[in-house]
């Protein structure tokens, strides 16, 4: 190993894409705010409110503390809390033929007659106890589920393909794309957007010069739950591209029938893919996920786990949850991975 990459002693490097390259608190973030009170006020029919249900710190605190690495399956989260917050509402006859207006019937059926503000569920919110009771039930979409009680879950409807019923991942896309882009990824005109997205208000984190550098150094690759399409179009936005050898998008970890971060498959197969194969690999993720995925691909070949504090709001509170996962590193901003390995 020559000296240049003896800080971290790896011959290969594998990224998250939110807070370690990209910047998404004015994307994904307000994407999974705006989702949640577009979806109780237009879907379930709650009466709707001008102020916001959610902050932007309430969904950092979920996304770091609850153990979330897809953005969809946050949002969906506070969908399942606030629903089960509700008065219990009767499952109305399932529609027969499923697409999205007629999901949009069904639910407006299900909570017409709640009579119920988002200002109330505003008020009653606990979203640091939520954290606490999803991360101890393990974390995620299925620690969100195993946490909370089993009470109107037929109103969150976030299955199936987004072109024809999966109605969450509709409006969460949409808000994403842009009216313009989703025409052009998914073949159909928006039915909530009309304007530009806020992928659009995404913005480069890691100094791109810094990346040249690395990349010259190393095999670099990418793992994202989410969509290829998506995140190649985040890449060739801010012209980083061509630094990665290799990405892993939801399209893969579907494809091939396994499981996204936290599970290690994608760090796995990600560097199975880098020329040369590497023996030694690090990871660098900005959330607890993202470090048990490195902790578990690290059982089957050398993984150093890497944390990054650069997209927390409470960086201590976050350094923390990397100290409790016995992190290898924790940088306080990816550009710090210049002094760990060119020197």
């Amino acid at each position: 190993m020559n000296d240049k990459k003896a800080g971290l002693n790896i011959d290969a490097l594998i990224f998250a894409l939110p807070d370690v390259l990209i910047d998404v608190s004015g994307s994904y973030r307000e994407v999974v705010r705006q989702t949640v009170q577009i979806y109780l006020e237009q879907a379930v029919g709650l009466e709707p409110s001008s102020e916001s249900l959610l902050t932007p710190d309430e969904v950092v605190l979920l996304e770091k503390v609850g153990g979330f690495t897809n953005y969809p399956d946050l949002a969906a989260a506070f969908i399942i809390y606030f629903i089960e917050a509700l008065p219990s509402v009767p499952v109305p006859t399932f529609p027969s033929k499923f697409h999205i207006p007629a999901v949009l019937a069904y639910l407006q059926l299900a909570g017409g007659r709640l009579q119920l503000s988002i200002d109330k569920l505003r008020e009653q919110k606990d979203i640091a106890h939520l954290a606490q009771i999803v991360v101890a039930a393990g974390g995620g979409l299925d620690g969100a589920h195993a946490a909370l009680p089993k009470e109107n879950r037929h109103l969150l409807v976030d299955f199936g393909e987004i072109t024809r019923a999966n109605l969450l991942g509709r409006i969460f896309q949409e808000l994403y794309l842009g009216a313009e882009l989703f025409n052009e990824i998914y073949e159909q005109p928006p039915i909530i957007v009309e304007g530009a997205g806020h992928i659009a208000h995404e913005a480069l984190l890691i100094d791109v010069d810094i990346l040249a550098q690395i990349a010259a150094a190393l095999p670099l690759g990418i793992v994202t739950s989410t969509a290829r399409s998506q995140a190649e179009i985040s890449l060739k936005t801010h012209h980083i591209e061509p630094y990665f050898q290799v990405l892993i998008a939801l399209d893969d970890i579907e494809a091939a029938k396994a499981k996204p971060v936290p599970a290690p498959w994608p760090l796995l197969e990600a560097a199975r893919r880098l020329s040369p194969t590497p023996t030694r690999s690090a990871y660098v993720g900005a959330n607890p996920g993202d470090l048990q995925a490195a902790k578990a691909a690290n059982q089957t070949v050398s993984f150093t786990a890497v944390g990054c504090l650069a997209g927390a709001h409470d960086k201590q509170a976050l350094r923390q949850e990397f100290e409790n996962l016995k992190a290898d590193v924790i940088l306080g901003h990816p550009n710090n991975l210049k002094e760990l390995i060119l020197g």
